[in-house]
């Protein structure tokens, strides 16, 4: 039988589950292979909880990723949103507001296969902009202004179920991260009325391009496990605002400042290729966003309706909102 060993990350702590262990000598004779580390038979079982300890403990010093700036710069903002009466979809387009001018940077969380919980304000993309600003909104709705407390809901919107173990349970797929997030009470998606058009769900992209993405380049196993998510959204049926609808008035769409926007598109296996938040400027709609144009986050001048009215892949919006 082969052993088994489960960890698990719970909030701060790690949880250690062993399973169908006969024997320790083949786990034994692994970790000496690896490190160069040698444990006498006779201490065997001693040896592997040595062990554990050492790789959980590594784990867990690794477990969330930042620099000091960006522990401050959050804690500034949950300190001055806590003191505010500010709520809802202003107060999400304040937090947002604060992202202005930070750089665009792709990539930011491929760091190696221990998955680390990356928090990274300085440099984000469209997703991790949204991620982070989110998790801000929601530690000031539940009245928390600590480091900690953002991070454990950073991790709840960026991974399924809030369990953070690997590639594979992030949820890389915008459809993927909305329906995690509504089952967490964290967003919503409007009520789009007579507006709304049927969008049905067909995610294959990443197993279908896997050398496309770092951590799936010649790793079969996490092509399999990535494809078995995406076949569990299949056939799902959402809605979508249609770009040629996006010319109305703030009276005539039932979007709002500080609503997150999901830009949807017809590429095949994808249903969403950027994200950002609404707010209205002159009588139109525009997008605050992370762009990899502008090489930063902006308040693009540009409707939302110019932005996308050329881009012949992109055929609309989905939209959501802050609880």
């Amino acid at each position: 039988m082969a052993l088994l060993i489960k960890i698990t990350f719970i909030g701060a702590k790690i949880a250690i589950k062993i399973e169908n262990l006969p024997t320790f000598t083949l786990i034994l004779d692994a970790v000496y292979n690896l490190f160069g580390i040698h444990f006498s038979t006779g201490y065997m079982r001693k040896s592997l909880f040595t062990l554990l300890f050492i790789v959980a403990s590594t784990l867990q010093a690794q477990e969330i990723r930042y620099s000091h700036c960006d522990s401050i710069f959050i804690t500034k903002l949950l300190q001055k949103y806590h003191a505010t009466n500010i709520r809802g979809g202003n107060l999400m387009f304040a937090i947002a507001g604060e992202f202005k001018g930070n750089r665009y940077v792709a990539g930011t969380l491929e760091q190696g296969r221990n998955e680390p919980l990356v928090v990274n304000t300085q440099d984000v993309d469209c997703t991790t902009f949204v991620e982070q600003v989110v998790a801000i909104y929601a530690t000031v709705n539940e009245g928390k202004e600590g480091f900690q407390d953002m991070c454990a809901n950073l991790q709840r919107i960026r991974y399924r179920g809030g369990i953070r173990c690997g590639y594979a349970s992030r949820l890389h797929y915008i459809s993927q991260w909305i329906a995690d997030s509504a089952k967490q009470h964290i967003i919503h998606e409007i009520d789009y009325g007579p507006l709304g058009c049927e969008l049905p769900i067909d995610l294959h992209y990443m197993s279908t391009h896997p050398a496309s993405y770092k951590q799936l380049q010649e790793n079969s196993t996490l092509v399999r496990e990535i494809a078995k998510w995406e076949e569990a959204m299949r056939g799902i049926k959402a809605a979508y605002i249609p770009k040629q609808a996006l010319l109305r008035t703030a009276d005539e769409l039932p979007v709002k400042n500080g609503d997150i926007v999901a830009l949807t598109t017809n590429i095949k296996g994808l249903d969403v290729t950027h994200i950002g938040f609404a707010f209205w400027e002159g009588g139109k709609l525009h997008l605050l966003h992370a762009s990899s144009a502008a090489g930063k986050v902006i308040k693009d001048s540009q409707s939302l309706y110019e932005y996308q009215k050329n881009r012949k892949s992109q055929t609309g919006i989905r939209v959501f909102r802050g609880k």
